[in-house]
C-alpha cells in the first residue's frame, strides 16, 4: 500500500531549491517518486492506496528541532525575567536543584510526551532531546508513543548535580539501546565551567568510537566565557581547538560569543551550530553572528530549548525568530526567509549528519513530510511565478496551528490536524494535573 499526495504546492529545500507542484508517491518509509503534476496519465493506484488531496497545501520537509530539553517541560513559564545565570547559581530555581525533585518519574515521562506532541503537531518531525537526568526507560519510549524520529543527548554524568560519570559500560549500553531503537545516540560535551583537556578529549574519542556526534553548550553568555578565560587563558572556541578537540562531529549550541577569528575557527574545523534565538533573547543572552556563520558555510539549524528558557517547541515562531534578531542586529538584508526555512530542514539535518535520510523531499529520501493549510487570512495571497512570496509566507506568516498532515518515516502521524498515535486530550489532562499538583503552590 502506498500513500499518495496528490498535486500539492512543494517546497523541495533540494539542492536547486525547487519549488512546484508535485504528486508524491510514498512506499513504506521513503518517497518513491515525485512526479510533476504536468505529467500526463499519472495513476493513482487502486482502493489500497491512500490518496491525501494537495488542493490549498504546501508540502514541506519536517523540521529538525536541534536542541532541547524536555525533562523541563512541565516548569513551563516558572524561568520568566530570570537569566541563565541566575536559573544556575542565584534564583528559586538554583535552589530547588532545577527541579529535581518536584520533575522526578511520571512528571519526566509525562513531560516528555507532552513536549513531543506539542513538536509533531507543529511539523517537527526530528528532534534532538537533551535530557537533565538519564533514564533509559524515559529516553526510547516517549519517541515511540509519539511517533517522531530524533536523537538524544547522553551525558557523562549519571547526574549533573553530583558530577558522579556514568560507568562506561552503561553509557555504551544506553547508546546501543537508543541506536537499535532508531534514535540517534549523540555525545554530551561538558559546559564551559566544567571544561578540561582530558575530559574533552575523553568525550571526543567516545563519540568518535560510537560513530556519532557530541553536542555541546557554546559561548552562550559572558560569564561562562569569562570563566574559561580566567581558567584557560584563552576563549572557549579557541580553548576547544588549541587542544585539537574541534572538527566535524562537535556541534556548538547557542554560539553566541563568537568572533570573525573564531568563525573561521570553526569554518576549518568542519564544526557546526544549532542557534535558539527565542531561548538567546527570552533569557537576554545575546544575538549570535548566525547570518556570518552562514555566510562562512558553517552548516547552522535551530532549535527551541526547554520550557525554561523559551515555553514553546513552535519551529515557524523560531524560523520568525531567527529572521527578525538578525535583521535587527545586521540590517534588513542581513539573512532571508529561504535561509531561515534551511535551517530549519535541511540544515539542521546535515548538523547531525543525516542529510542524506531527511531534511529535503526527494526521491528516495525518507518520508518525512508536513502539510501546511494555507488557505488561511494570514497566509494569502499565496504565489509563485516569476515573482513568488512562498518562502516568506511561510516564515513571516505559518503557525504550527496551520499543519494539517504530518508523516514520519511514512507513517500518518497528524492527520487533518488531529495526532493519531495517542489520546491528546488525556495527556493535556494529566500533564495539567501533575504540573498543577507540583508548583501551583511551590515556594
Amino acid at each position: 500500500m502506498s500513500i499518495i499526495i496528490k498535486d500539492v504546492l512543494t517546497v523541495t529545500m533540494n539542492d536547486q531549491g525547487e519549488i512546484g507542484k508535485y504528486t508524491i508517491v510514498i512506499d513504506g518509509t521513503r518517497i518513491t517518486d515525485m512526479i510533476p503534476s504536468t505529467a500526463p496519465g499519472i495513476s493513482y493506484g487502486g482502493e489500497q492506496n491512500t490518496v491525501i488531496d494537495g488542493k490549498n497545501k504546501i508540502a514541506l520537509p519536517g523540521f529538525v528541532n536541534g536542541h532541547i530539553h524536555s525533562d523541563m517541560t512541565l516548569s513551563r513559564g516558572l524561568g520568566d525575567g530570570l537569566t541563565l545565570y541566575e536559573q544556575d547559581n542565584d534564583s528559586w530555581i538554583s535552589d530547588r536543584q532545577w527541579f529535581h525533585n518536584e520533575l522526578s518519574g511520571d512528571a519526566r515521562y509525562y513531560g516528555k510526551l507532552l513536549q513531543y506532541v506539542e513538536a509533531v503537531k507543529g511539523g517537527t518531525t526530528f528532534l534532538c532531546d537533551v535530557p537533565f537526568w538519564v533514564d533509559a526507560y524515559d529516553l526510547v519510549k516517549p519517541y515511540k508513543e509519539v511517533g517522531l524520529s530524533g536523537a538524544v543527548v547522553l551525558d557523562y554524568r549519571d547526574n549533573f548535580l553530583t558530577g558522579d560519570r556514568m560507568d562506561e559500560t552503561a553509557y555504551r549500553a544506553a547508546a546501543s539501546s537508543l541506536r537499535q531503537n532508531g534514535i540517534l545516540p549523540v555525545v554530551e560535551g561538558p559546559s564551559e565551567e566544567n571544561f578540561s583537556k582530558d575530559l574533552l578529549l575523553m568525550l571526543h574519542d567516545r563519540a568518535a568510537s560510537l560513530g556519532t556526534c557530541l553536542q555541546m553548550h557554546l559561548a552562550e553568555t559572558t560569564w561562562r566565557l569569562d570563566l574559561v578565560r580566567s581558567r584557560h587563558g584563552s576563549s572557549s572556541v579557541r580553548y576547544l581547538h588549541e587542544i585539537g578537540f574541534l572538527d566535524h562531529r562537535v556541534i556548538g549550541v547557542h554560539g553566541v560569543y563568537v568572533d570573525a577569528d573564531e568563525i573561521d575557527i570553526l569554518k576549518d574545523a568542519g564544526a557546526k551550530i544549532v542557534n535558539c534565538p527565542a531561548a538567546e533573547m527570552k533569557i537576554a543572552d545575546g544575538i549570535a553572528p548566525v547570518s556570518d556563520f552562514m555566510v562562512k558555510g558553517i552548516p547552522v539549524g535551530i532549535g527551541t530549548d526547554g520550557a525554561l528558557w523559551n515555553d514553546s517547541a513552535d519551529m515557524f515562531a523560531e524560523m520568525k525568530h531567527l529572521m527578525l534578531v538578525q535583521r535587527v542586529a545586521h540590517g534588513a538584508s542581513a539573512i532571508d526567509a529561504y535561509s531561515c526555512l534551511y535551517a530549519a530542514t535541511i540544515g539542521g539535518a546535515t548538523v547531525f549528519g543525516i542529510e542524506n535520510d531527511i531534511g529535503s523531499l526527494e526521491k528516495g529520501k525518507r518520508a518525512h513530510i508536513v502539510l501546511l493549510d494555507y488557505r488561511k487570512p494570514h497566509l494569502v495571497p499565496l504565489y509563485h511565478g516569476s515573482n513568488s512570496n512562498v518562502y516568506e509566507n511561510i516564515v513571516s506568516c505559518a503557525k504550527a496551528s496551520d499543519v494539517d498532515t504530518v508523516l514520519v518515516d511514512g507513517k500518518l502521524i497528524v492527520k487533518n490536524g488531529v495526532l493519531r498515535t495517542l489520546d491528546e486530550g488525556a495527556l493535556v489532562d494529566e500533564c495539567q494535573k501533575i504540573g498543577k499538583h507540583i508548583f501551583e503552590n511551590l515556594s
